[in-house]
């Protein structure tokens, strides 16, 4: 596996030096390797680089003030009753001036503007008119960002699940509160000074929520260390997560016990979004052992082994990651062909912290760097000496993985993150939801009006309107401070995330920016259409108790109604 943030960190012991790259040739080991970017867990799909370090501060507690939000509840327009006029046409593209970021050449005729908003309520209405969908509950918001003028509503002020929806009010309390340059940080330090390249002592692994933590920044840490003359400890390497509490399992994740990556337990010291990847090849024959391989290879996995090779019939492969006492053992069953060429499995572990940990102990070995002790549990010391330090990409840069992406794990450590610097240490669920909420509260969403009880939107866990959705996305647009990267943090339509094979060719391709929704009976997406010369509208459309094979007749509703607040802009 390879690899796939506005307030400052919080003060001495924690405070460490500005860490330097290590040179290429210092790469990490295969075995010990990150996951890439297409393989970090997903939920609706899913998904880090390094940057330089900022010095400590205290952080940040102020929300955008109550002139920047709109009215709570924008005055809404009714729909005139006008002739329907037709939609618009496409202009043909010159020649020579394909490129995927041209400005749509649309110019259609212009119909009275009463009758663009009866033409853009009728599409809507079409869209949703579906037979399929006529059990589904449905809600819908479109306000124009300007003027906060409400072009259709159905159903705007009920409270639905909006999955992963969630993860906007998540992303967008969190570049309020904290601001986007805001860093995590991963700091190593020693019980004692190392004197002729031994540290007789405590080696101390101090985490801080970082969501991006991947193996080859610990390799990049252990190298410096290296490069600073340690070669020896004497003494255990102590794991320090205190920064969060020790529940593991965010609210609303126990109504399931999937071992999925999208399941991801949290922690304040995590590795590879706490996930695992599982390797399997075939073996050397007929009814030989399957070969398995666990990335990263650590002393924290224990495996299993049942499966079989075979000559004929399918590959049929089961990976269960179960939790133990202190580690996560993997079992593997099932058969798979001589002519595969290997299969890869994503799984979640139990223990954040011991993973972090056996994997860093694994480096130092690699690395040349002896340690005599064992890994325990601790709390690091205001003593102890800052060797080195790992600082994660800008809170800014971070958001684009967790909506983008719709990374469960990573809108949690997010989230927890924001409890722990507004509320204090140790970072809670409650404490980041009381920070939200105080957010949302000075946008005019009172926290009596919505339900959230996670920050990622897994299972049955929240409710809000699509009404709460668009104000929310108002502001963000409007907010200089941070809009930029919190609409930049949305997917694409027709080029990226979630939504990268969704209204593809047609005029919202690269015109909508939106971030979906789904769950079991739940299909949402919700974010900004735009169009050339014209300040976008914000939606949210939100769908519940969707039958089972109608996922997809949802989705294409949805499209529909963003293609239809495209051409409802391009007629203007």
């Amino acid at each position: 596996m390879g690899k796939p943030e506005a307030a400052k960190a919080a003060k001495a012991p924690e405070a460490a030096p500005k860490p330097q790259p290590a040179p290429k040739s210092q790469a990490a080991p295969r075995a010990g390797a990150a996951p890439k970017a297409d393989a970090t867990p997903k939920t609706d799909a899913t998904a880090k680089t390094d940057a330089t370090p900022k010095t400590d501060a205290a952080p940040k507690t102020d929300a955008p003030p109550k002139t920047d939000a709109p009215p709570a509840a924008p005055p809404k327009a009714s729909a005139t009753a006008a002739p329907p006029s037709p939609g618009p046409k496409p202009a043909v593209v010159p020649e020579g001036d394909k490129g995927k970021f041209t400005a749509t050449p649309v110019v259609p005729t212009a119909p009275a503007t009463g009758d663009r908003q009866k033409w853009l309520k009728d599409q809507i209405d079409a869209a949703l008119a579906d037979p399929e969908l006529a059990k589904a509950k449905v809600g819908v918001d479109v306000v124009d960002i300007d003027s906060g003028k409400t072009l259709y509503a159905r159903n705007d002020a009920g409270l639905f699940n909006p999955a992963s929806n969630v993860k906007l009010f998540t992303t967008a309390a969190a570049l309020a509160i904290l601001g986007p340059e805001y860093r995590w940080k991963t700091v190593i330090y020693g019980e004692t000074p190392a004197i002729g390249g031994e540290l007789k002592g405590r080696l101390y692994v101090k985490g801080h929520g970082d969501p991006t933590l991947v193996v080859e920044d610990l390799w990049r840490v252990v190298t410096e260390l290296y490069a600073g003359g340690l070669r020896k400890v004497t003494g255990d390497l102590v794991v320090d997560d205190t920064f969060f509490d020790d529940v593991r399992i965010g609210p609303g994740f126990e109504q399931k016990s999937e071992d999925l990556p999208f399941r991801a337990p949290n922690g304040a010291l995590s590795l590879n979004y706490n996930a695992v990847g599982v390797h399997v090849f075939p073996g050397a024959g007929d009814a030989a052992p399957a070969r398995v391989m666990i990335d990263p290879q650590t002393a924290y996995f224990t495996v299993v082994n049942e499966a079989r090779t075979v000559t004929a019939g399918r590959t049929s492969i089961v990976v269960e990651a179960r939790e133990a006492t202190d580690h996560t053992e993997v079992r593997v069953s099932g058969r798979i062909r001589a002519n595969d060429p290997g299969q890869v499995l994503m799984r979640r572990v139990a223990h954040p912290d011991l993973y972090t940990a056996n994997a860093f102990k694994e480096l130092l070995s690699r690395r040349g760097i002896k340690l005599t002790g064992n890994i325990v549990r601790d709390v690091t010391p205001a003593t102890a000496r800052a060797l080195s330090a790992h600082y994660s990409q800008p809170l800014g840069v971070v958001v684009r993985d967790v909506n983008k992406r719709s990374n469960n794990f990573m809108a949690e450590q997010v989230l927890k993150t924001l409890g722990a610097e507004t509320g204090g240490r140790p970072g809670t669920w409650q404490k980041g939801i009381d920070a939200v909420g105080g957010f949302l509260e000075r946008l005019g969403i009172m926290r009596k009006d919505y339900k959230m009880t996670n920050g990622s939107g897994l299972y049955n866990s929240n409710l809000f309107s699509p009404g709460q959705l668009t104000t929310l996305l108002r502001v963000a647009y409007k907010d200089f401070r941070f809009a930029a990267d919190f609409i930049g943090s949305l997917a694409l339509a027709g080029a990226d995330g979630t939504v990268s094979h969704r209204m593809e060719g047609g005029l919202a391709e690269r015109y909508v920016r939106a971030k979906t929704g789904t769950l079991a009976g739940v299909s949402c997406l919700a974010g900004y259409a735009g169009a050339p010369g014209h300040a976008p509208l914000a939606f949210a459309i939100f769908m519940n108790d969707v039958p089972d094979p109608s996922t997809q007749r949802a989705r294409k509703a949805q499209d529909a109604i963003a293609e239809a607040l495209v051409a409802y802009l391009l007629a203007k």
